[in-house]
Formats: structure tokens, sequence, C-alpha cells
């Protein structure tokens, strides 16, 4: 099996995050930022606006006239569906493959990621938190550590099963004590050196919330929350399917009742058909 250093060397192998996506986020999360500022830098990349306008024309969309322009897109589908729409197409690239050590085929992973970066977003408008475009983000990359670490996986799956049996541990927990590292702390990795913000990198590297300190933090809770429902409903999201802690008072903090949860879980359902019309229209 390669080092440690050997399988951080890999993250070079992924494909980098285009430079249009950084300065999308960056306006997106500054509340002295304007429409104009962010239809201009998306109006910049003559493909993303292609890719764009190719899915809001979609006959998944169902909008009543053709639209022609980014600022169009805006003022009909309003500035936060925009965003994600650009953020979601131009950050599946690495997330499309097979993770044959997770049990996901092509394509698993990115439907995955989508459903619950929709679950992330509808709970964090829901506790009014700021940063949804970072939230969001950081939902759709949680997991982009798999994308190195499932060929290590695949080879220590049975070790690692083993660990997670006979000793309690989470798979992430197992994952780090049988390869030395685990695909949290390898996605938060990977967040530095595309030069994410300190934050979204915390989100991605703390997902799965190790420490009482990621328990309090409410952008990281709602990635752990949203990641949980995904994996209580979606019967073929991998292996590692609630192979994970679960924080009863990270529940009960977000969910007063249990008619809420069943309520998010029915909502992660309906999503499928918006994913869907996603993968159609790609």
């Amino acid at each position: 099996m390669d080092s440690l250093a050997q399988i951080i060397k890999k993250v070079n192998r992924l494909e980098p995050i285009p430079t249009v996506i950084h300065k999308v986020l960056v306006l997106a999360d500054d509340p002295e930022s304007s429409l104009s500022d962010l239809v201009e830098v998306v109006e910049r990349d003559p493909a993303i606006t292609a890719n764009l306008l190719k899915t809001v024309n979609s006959a998944h969309m169902g909008l009543p006239v053709k639209v022609d322009s980014v600022s169009q897109a805006v003022s009909m589908l309003g500035l936060q569906q925009v965003v994600e729409m650009v953020l979601s197409q131009n950050l599946s690239g690495n997330l499309q493959r097979s993770q044959k050590g997770y049990g996901l085929a092509k394509g698993d992973l990115w439907r995955q990621s989508l459903a619950v970066a929709m679950v992330a977003r509808t709970l964090a408008g829901q506790r009014d938190l700021m940063s949804l475009p970072a939230i969001y983000t950081a939902a759709l990359l949680k997991d982009i550590g798999k994308v190195i670490l499932h060929e290590y996986v695949a080879d220590q799956l049975p070790a690692i099963q083993k660990l997670v049996a006979e000793q309690s541990m989470s798979f992430v927990e197992a994952e780090k004590a049988v390869l030395g590292i685990d695909h949290p702390a390898l996605g938060g990795i990977i967040a530095k050196q595309w030069h994410f913000s300190p934050h979204m990198t915390y989100m991605i590297e703390n997902h799965h919330l190790p420490t009482p300190a990621t328990r309090n933090d409410p952008a990281t809770a709602t990635l752990y929350l949203a990641d949980m429902v995904a994996m209580m409903v979606d019967t073929g999201i991998g292996v590692d399917r609630l192979a994970y802690h679960v924080y009863q008072d990270v529940f009960n903090d977000f969910f007063t009742d249990k008619e809420q949860l069943k309520s998010l879980m029915i909502i992660y359902k309906s999503f499928h058909r918006v994913i869907q019309g996603f993968m159609e229209a790609a």
C-alpha cells in the first residue's frame, strides 16, 4: 500500500476548479456585491454561460420563454438557483467517476452529492444560516476525498469493515486506522489546495463531526444532518451507508419533533426528480 505522502500526492490528478467558480463563490458570499457583478463574471466564460443557458432552456425546467442571457436567467429563476446551477455544472467532473472501494457506480457519488447539497441548502434556509452558497458547495464536495481514497479502501475493505463491526468504529475512524487518513481529512487537503475559504475547508474536513467543537458549528452540523438524511433514505449510497456515529443532540437541536425529520426525508426523495433533470440536461 502507498504511503500517506503518496496518497496525498495523488490529489494533483484531480481536475482543478475553474477560476470563475472561485469568483462566483466570493461574489455570492459577499453582501456588498451586486447581481450585475455576478452576471458579468459568469458571462466572461463562454463555456459556463453556454452550459447554464442549455440547462435553463431544457424541457425539464419548463420555462415559458427562451432565455438568451445570464441576466435573464437570474431575473426569471432568482440569483440563488442560478448560482447553484453554475456551481453544480462545474464541480461535477471529479465526482462523476465510479468509486469502486465505496461500492459506487459511475455517477452515483455525483447524484448523492447533489441531493445532499439540496437538503443542506433547505436546512440552512430553515435555520436562517448565512453563506448559503458556501454551505451548498461544501455539501457538494464533502466526499471529494473518496475520489482519491476509494482505490485504497477497495484493497483494505475487509480490514475496515472488521473494525466497524468488532470495535464499533465509524467507517471514517476505521479508514484512518487502516489507511492512515480518512476521506474527510483528505477532502480538507484538497479544499486547501483549491484555495477554498477556511470555513468551507473546515466544513468539508469535519462533516462527520469528529469533535464536540465541530458539533457546535451550525453550518458543519447542517452538512452532517443532510448526509445522515441521505443515508437513511437512499439505499444505494455505498458500502459505508449508516456506518457512522449518530449524534442525537445534533438531531434534537435541529428537529423539535419526528415530523420535521420525516418531512425532510420526503423532500430528499423529491430531489431525485430534480437531479435526474440535471443529469439529462448536462
